[in-house]
């Protein structure tokens, strides 16, 4: 008699989507030190997410759309964001790869180089990232990440905007010294060549660090390493010489040694959480260069009750300009937000947020007061049931 046996694993799936529909009131929305205007939006963000899942694969899908429309139309746009990861694993190989294309602009930004184009710049970016782990005994894990990105910048004339590509290569190891502590070594390679060709760089970065649990409720993380920077910059000048026009170019190569760090310290309350963070790390701008950011991070989220909702997050960056031509670039920035959050019903919630951001320029020692901006968010979402679930 022939038996034949199989195996069948079942899936699991579910899609969601929401609308977001938000007001913004923003006193100046391009940190302008000179004079400038208020300006008054309205954004309206359709959002789409799902997930399927089997024993040992997964993917998931994040995509989103957002209309602008301002009262100075310059500012008018529409924005993507699309993003999918796919996982497959075994008992000790994990494999995962994540698509992203994100087309957005500098309006509303969080990022470094908030405030330095005083209009609208449409950004594209997108990426690709593989990336394999590897448990090797149960304390000890291997990971390998490479990233490819491409960025690009739409109607930059008369601006210092510059596209890039950056490869990133990641290597890193943790272990499990204790239930309670986990020794984490990570070593980082990152090359970036503008588009234009005039400024290329190469990082090394590595880092040793501790995570460490004190009980149920409060944990903290210490990581320190030092970084090698390389980086290659073309300048052409052009001179008239005998009525004719002579370009030079001249190559100017510069290599920094630098400590980089990350300490983090966080605690969970009854309702919410509260943690803080101090870091020196290096992040491509869009200037054509790299920048040393030292950062300070505090948040604190608490529930007031089953419909309210409430975040604070503190940020401070201190932000010189490593490998730009552009030495005014150097400049310290000061975040506040606050928001809450409530629900109305089951799929309907509001929220109201506010924003602080001050901008200084380490290269300003007049006694002009730095520009600042006031943003505030009326937002009513709604989230729709789920779409398919099986």
């Amino acid at each position: 008699m022939l038996f034949q046996a199989s195996v069948v694993y079942s899936y699991e799936g579910r899609f969601e989507a929401d609308i977001d529909t938000r007001v913004e009131y923003n006193d100046n929305i391009f940190l302008a030190s000179g004079e400038h205007d208020s300006v008054t939006g309205l954004i309206l963000r359709p959002t789409i997410s799902g997930i399927i899942k089997e024993r040992h694969w997964s993917a998931v899908l994040d995509a989103a759309l957002a209309n602008s429309t301002y009262t100075d139309r310059g500012l008018d746009g529409n924005d993507q964001f699309f993003s999918l990861t796919g996982q497959y694993g075994g008992e000790r190989n994990i494999f995962s790869l994540n698509v992203t294309h994100d087309l957005g602009s500098n309006i509303g930004s969080t990022s470094t180089d908030f405030g330095l184009v005083g209009r609208r710049v449409n950004t594209k970016k997108q990426s690709i990232s593989p990336q394999y782990t590897r448990l090797i005994t149960e304390r000890l894990s291997l990971s390998l990440t490479y990233v490819y990105r491409d960025v690009d910048f739409e109607d930059v004339d008369n601006t210092t905007y510059t596209p890039y590509i950056t490869e990133m290569r990641i290597a890193g190891v943790v272990y499990a010294l204790t239930e309670k502590d986990n020794l984490n070594v990570n070593l980082q390679d990152v090359n970036y060549t503008s588009k234009n060709d005039l400024v290329t760089y190469r990082l090394i970065t590595s880092q040793v660090g501790v995570n460490h649990k004190f009980s149920e409720t409060l944990s903290t993380n210490l990581s320190i390493g030092i970084s090698r920077l390389n980086s290659t910059n073309l300048t052409t000048q052009i001179f008239d010489l005998l009525g004719r026009p002579l370009i030079v170019t001249q190559e100017i190569d510069l290599e920094t040694r630098s400590s980089v760090y990350n300490a983090g310290l966080s605690k969970a309350l009854e309702t919410g959480t509260i943690g803080g963070v101090i870091s020196r790390n290096f992040s491509s701008n869009s200037f054509g260069g790299i920048d040393r950011i030292d950062r300070f991070v505090l948040d604190y989220d608490d529930e007031l009750s089953s419909l309210w909702r409430y975040d604070i997050n503190i940020r401070f960056d201190d932000i010189t300009s490593k490998s730009s031509s552009a030495s005014s670039l150097s400049r310290s920035l000061f975040f506040f937000e606050s928001k809450l959050y409530y629900s109305i019903t089951k799929y309907w919630n509001a929220k109201v947020s506010y924003r602080y951001v001050l901008r200084r320029f380490k290269s300003d020692v007049s006694d002009n007061k730095a520009p600042h901006s006031n943003r505030v968010f009326i937002e009513l979402s709604y989230n729709f049931p789920s779409l398919s679930t099986f």
